[in-house]
């Protein structure tokens, strides 16, 4: 049952390093061998100053960086067992590199309770020396059982 006294809370910042290998495992696992984000000459030549992050990385960025991912959830009211996962929303302010320490701040940005589903979207902030590079925002479902 959803704690709804969280809704609008921020949580403590957490840090993440982006790592090359990181990127090119996504990419991997995705099936995406677009050379832009495996070759650094590449890339260059492309006008970027490196490899850049695939667009869907801010989601190793919340589940590698923010260790207290999944027991934020459960303090919440979100039952983690039958989670489903419904959309996620990047939003980026600048491309990010390889060796690029970022600090995330993570929120709850909305709960509702609709018709037998709770729905809980979550924000994350990404900011690079101070300023920020991405904002996403990711919602999860729970169907209750009752």
């Amino acid at each position: 049952m959803l704690n709804f006294d969280y809704e609008g809370k921020e949580f403590p910042p957490f840090k993440f390093l982006v790592e090359r290998c990181k990127i090119k495992e996504l990419c991997m696992a995705i099936g995406d061998n677009n050379p832009l984000f495996f070759d650094k000459d590449y890339a260059i030549s492309q006008g970027y100053k490196d490899t850049p992050a695939p667009m869907t990385f801010p989601t190793v960025m919340n589940f590698w960086g923010n260790q207290d991912l999944w027991s934020t959830m459960q303090l919440i009211g979100l039952d983690t067992t039958r989670l489903l996962h419904a959309k996620e929303d990047y939003q980026y302010l600048d491309v990010i590199y390889p060796g690029d320490e970022l600090v995330g701040t993570f929120s709850v940005d909305s709960m509702k309770d609709v018709g037998g589903m709770e729905m809980v979207t979550f924000k994350s902030v990404f900011t690079r020396e101070g300023k920020e590079v991405l904002i996403a925002k990711m919602t999860v479902v729970v169907v209750n059982q009752e």
